[in-house]
């Protein structure tokens, strides 16, 4: 996390966090100093369980509890939701909406935001976004072809207008200085350029009509 967030603090860049609750109960005070620094913390299940596959009731309690879990240890609620393993249910909706959620970010229809539900905004990823996609193989990716892969896709956005949202795991990103650095040039690109408007997923969301 260290890693991440000197870099992040070098681009003078807020990002989101999604944390599995179980981490508001064994390291509070990582939780809360993540808030402290000004990121946006989101949930991410109770302990990365196969969340498409739960029953409804059990979707309900680990929310529940993965939520007042993170709370108690940031001082705030978290106010969006992605999915372990990137897929939901159909009461995954209710579940959110119910907790008072105001955006999904789990898998969605490619890159276009909308809303999952009255009051519920969808702001999806795709799998060449995420860090996993490309380094947990048995031949890992070159971090530089990564780093072209992504600066392409987000000049594919930036000329064409749209959302390029990457997703980095702490564990799989930071524990190589090429991995970091493929990610450095994205954000430092981004940042740079005129066309393009670094956000969190919460202020993406808060553009989503929902209503």
């Amino acid at each position: 996390m260290a890693r991440l967030y000197d870099l992040l603090a070098a681009h003078g860049t807020r990002a989101t966090f999604f944390l599995e609750g179980r981490h508001g109960l064994d390291h509070p005070q990582a939780v809360a100093d993540l808030v402290r620094r000004g990121h946006e913390l989101g949930m991410h299940g109770w302990a990365h369980e196969a969340w498409a596959d739960l029953a409804p009731a059990d979707e309900e309690a680990l929310a529940a509890r993965a939520t007042e879990a993170l709370a108690a240890a940031a001082g705030e609620r978290p106010r969006g939701f992605r999915a372990p393993g990137g897929a939901r249910t159909d009461h995954t909706p209710t579940v959110l909406s119910d907790l008072g959620y105001e955006y999904d970010a789990s898998l969605g229809d490619g890159m276009r935001p909308a809303a999952l539900a009255p009051g519920l905004a969808q702001v999806p990823f795709v799998w060449p976004g995420v860090d996993g996609f490309h380094y947990l193989r048995d031949q890992p990716a070159d971090p530089a072809e990564v780093a072209r892969s992504w600066l392409a896709s987000l000049e594919r956005v930036a000329a064409g207008g749209g959302l390029f949202m990457l997703i980095c795991h702490a564990p799989i990103t930071s524990v190589d200085a090429g991995r970091v650095g493929a990610l450095d040039a994205v954000i430092a690109a981004a940042a740079a350029d005129p066309r393009v408007e670094l956000c969190t997923v919460g202020e993406v969301a808060a553009g989503v009509p929902t209503r």
